[in-house]
């Protein structure tokens, strides 16, 4: 038994070197081999080659010349879903941004504007990550790839924002937006200009996005997938907190300064700042004065007029700063509200026309907050908060929203320090990213027809 297993070890080794010897051939022992006469005619030819003819093996691919790597999934750069990358922030003369597109994909990576947990401006990273195999197959619901379709996709990368001044970091985000919006689109027949998916960041970096919309499209209807409202009065929202109120109406006693003037701040909902006589850009260079952060934008967007009388919020539960003053500066600048809970009385079809109600034939900027969700499903984000959706009831609503005319989108507030293992979160706003741009092919930005309703106010 032994010798006889020796014998099979030396052979196996043999075949392994390459070289068929005689001892070995008249044993049989040769791989695929049956007889003395076919192990000598191997030993005369080598194995490679009787493998290939007489056994069938595929040729090995080193031998049919370079490998296409070009669709496989993790390979290249690290774009979103595996799209092209394109340099969209030089200008149109430079010699290497010739190339077109249709949508892009756009990173602000900026959390030095929240509230709550930081780590938002890794978001646009995870959500890349979490996109790599997205980058081919069609969609069991829709039957729909939105990456082969007309639509040429691009990811421009991350915008070059500074942590260290908030100011100068909105400003640049203002400036890659404007850039990347400039370029002709690949198929102007469908669109005058690119449109553009943001990947946040915190929530604020919506209002440049919101600004870069304005300048091509007009006004524009808001759907705002979001746990908590958004558009907090700055002022009232600083002056809310009982010491400090007391501290501020001390503060006007001492100085002679009318209290009327602090009951029209921290109540009224109306700002003082809204009608300042400045000229736009002034205006929007002096939002951190106005107390810009990811819970005021919306308001800032409204003073600054960039969006219509007809949006609306969507997933609403988080608690508010006043029990009514809050949702009346929300009304006040043009905002329904669809709560978590509406959700359970009218169904994902119920949230879909009351959207749809809502923003009718406008054009529409959507854009998700990624707490929407429950922390079950999202647990990376700076503000969670329970009792919210699932990924595949938030999918589903925004399935319902095809034929919308969406001139922009985004997803933000995730935060990456803060996910699980199997990175849940990125994954989920990865296919709420993909579910936007499919969104956007399903309806082209006919010009025509979206500037029939443009930067005219309702």
């Amino acid at each position: 038994m032994y010798s006889e297993g020796l014998s099979k070890m030396r052979s196996t080794a043999v075949v392994a070197s390459g070289t068929v010897h005689a001892t070995t051939a008249r044993s049989g022992l040769v791989f695929g081999v049956s007889s003395p006469g076919e192990a000598a005619v191997v030993n005369s030819r080598g194995q490679d080659e009787y493998r290939r003819e007489r056994l069938g093996f595929r040729q090995c691919p080193a031998d049919e010349g370079p490998i296409e790597i070009s669709e496989i999934t993790y390979s290249g750069l690290n774009t979103f879903a595996g799209v092209a990358h394109a340099q969209c922030f030089q200008k149109d003369n430079d010699s290497h941004s010739t190339k077109r597109y249709d949508i892009a994909v756009l990173g602000a990576p900026l959390d030095t504007t929240v509230t709550g947990r930081p780590g938002a401006r890794y978001g646009p990273s995870a959500i890349r990550a979490g996109s790599l195999r997205k980058a081919w197959g069609f969609d069991t619901y829709t039957g729909r790839d939105p990456l082969k379709g007309w639509a040429r996709v691009v990811d421009c990368g991350d915008a070059p924002m500074t942590w260290l001044d908030n100011r100068a970091a909105i400003k640049t985000l203002d400036q890659a937006h404007r850039l990347t919006a400039a370029r002709p689109p690949a198929d102007d027949s469908k669109s005058h200009v690119p449109r553009i998916v943001t990947l946040g960041g915190d929530h604020t970096t919506t209002l440049s996005a919101l600004r870069g919309t304005y300048d091509n499209w007009g006004h524009v209807s808001v759907v705002h997938f979001d746990s908590h409202i958004g558009e907090l009065d700055p002022d009232a929202a600083c002056c809310s907190n009982t010491a400090f109120s007391a501290y501020a109406k001390n503060f006007l006693k001492i100085r002679g300064i009318p209290k009327f003037l602090l009951t029209r701040r921290v109540g009224g909902g109306v700002s003082d700042y809204a009608y300042a006589p400045m000229c736009r850009e002034e205006f929007q260079a002096d939002a951190f004065h106005r107390g810009l952060n990811h819970g005021t934008f919306l308001h800032v967007a409204h003073e600054e007029g960039l969006i219509r009388n007809s949006s609306i919020h969507v997933g609403i539960r988080a608690s508010l700063n006043r029990r009514e003053g809050d949702m009346k500066n929300d009304r006040r600048c043009g905002f329904a509200t669809i709560t978590a809970r509406d959700l359970d009385t009218c169904g994902v079809q119920g949230v879909v026309d009351q959207i749809r109600n809502r923003v009718k034939d406008t054009q529409v900027y959507i854009t998700v907050d990624i707490d929407v969700l429950d922390p079950a499903f999202a647990p990376a984000t700076g503000t969670p908060e329970v009792g919210g959706w699932s990924t595949r009831e938030l999918l589903a609503i925004l399935e319902g929203l095809g034929g919308l005319k969406i001139v922009g989108a985004d997803v933000v507030e995730v935060s990456p320090p803060f996910d699980n293992h199997g990175e849940t979160t990125a994954l989920a706003a990865a296919e709420i990213v993909h579910s936007l741009i499919d969104l956007m092919v399903l309806t082209p930005a006919s010009l025509a027809e979206y500037l029939s309703t443009a930067r005219r106010p309702s």
